[in-house]
């Protein structure tokens, strides 16, 4: 089979098309041809080299698929050949073949394309993670995204607004309507706005009950200050130490010496008795190693999907040749939704 590998830690030319060896299928097992494969920001990172947990190259990167089933294991009774199906992978995803466990594969609706497929299984976990359960949104509270037109931050606005939140999200100016679009009644641009002071005005004061953040210590403790009582802050990434040709060793070495002490006061067990607010971690890889699958966070938004009360928005798709591309587009921000890489 064809797979797009990780050959080394670098820029996006270390990218490279290679022939691998067809996956094996054991017992309980489903091979799936791939027509549609995931690009995430911990694809990015792990092409940098900083993200924990990241096999070494030479590996084959992606987190998740849509195709159609093309082989069963033995005592794989709920999973058809030809069966077209989305599944997480933790790694290997960016391939023309993938093998997972018959459990953890999920029904594609016949109206939903093999891209808007590639583009459910981590953002929509990963939104519905911090969203639902860490942060126990409820009806009528106020939610801050930030990277609100990104892949999660779509996925985390289309949930928020079935949920019946206020949605303010950020983003560049020139994707405000888009956001809007899915659920932001109050776009920021983080470009030429101090997001604090604007959450601020907007809320006279108040502050907001949630905020889901990946960027980075330069933003956690901003976010800190405009949580409302009650308030609870998940943070779920470092994009602020890549760029557009991926580490910036300058951007990476600050954020990761800032990460440890930027979070240091609050874990003074004076101050939180006193300030009634939250603070969260998620890394849906670890999450996903300890628990073995991510059904539980899955499970609830099949049924959204089926509905059409979610809809993955895919920014655009690049064949596997242009993995590097695609890994480009992606941090240059560019992008209003996923990236997808496609065999051919």
């Amino acid at each position: 089979m064809k797979a797009v590998v990780l050959t080394a830690t670098g820029g996006p030319e270390v990218l490279r098309v290679q022939e691998w060896p067809d996956p094996r299928v054991g017992p309980g097992d489903v091979r799936i041809a791939v027509r549609a494969a995931g690009v995430n920001f911990a694809d990015t990172m792990a092409r940098a080299g900083l993200y924990p947990g990241a096999p070494k190259p030479p590996c084959v990167l992606g987190y998740e698929v849509a195709g159609e089933v093309e082989a069963v294991g033995p005592d794989v009774h709920a999973v058809r050949v030809g069966q077209r199906v989305i599944a997480p992978i933790r790694f290997g995803g960016q391939a023309e073949l993938v093998t997972v466990k018959a459990s953890s594969v999920l029904p594609l609706p016949e109206n939903v394309s093999f891209e808007q497929g590639a583009a459910f299984c981590v953002n929509y976990a990963t939104a519905y993670a911090a969203l639902i359960i860490m942060g126990g949104l409820r009806p009528g509270n106020k939610v801050l995204i930030h990277a609100a037109a990104g892949g999660v931050g779509i996925a985390a606005t289309q949930i928020a607004r079935n949920t019946g939140a206020e949605i303010f999200g950020t983003a560049s100016r020139a994707k405000h309507d888009a956001i809007r679009s899915h659920g932001v009644q109050h776009a920021i641009d983080y470009r030429t706005e101090d997001f604090q002071a604007e959450v601020r005005r907007l809320t006279d004061g108040v502050g907001v009950d949630l905020i889901i953040d990946p960027m980075g210590p330069t933003s956690f403790r901003k976010d800190y200050r405009i949580l409302r009582p009650g308030g609870r802050l998940i943070m779920y990434g470092l994009s602020e130490a890549m760029d557009e040709h991926g580490r910036n060793i300058r951007k990476a070495v600050s954020s990761l010496l800032r990460l440890p002490t930027a979070t240091m006061p609050w874990w003074n067990g004076a101050r939180l008795l006193n300030q009634n607010r939250g603070v969260f971690g998620l890394n849906l890889l670890s999450w996903w190693k300890r628990d073995g699958d991510i059904d539980r966070i899955t499970a609830p938004l099949i049924s959204e999907l089926l509905a059409g009360q979610l809809q993955p928005v895919v920014a655009t798709s690049f064949p596997f040749t242009r993995a590097g591309e695609a890994h480009s587009f992606l941090a240059e921000r560019r992008n209003v939704g996923k990236v997808v890489l496609m065999p051919s």
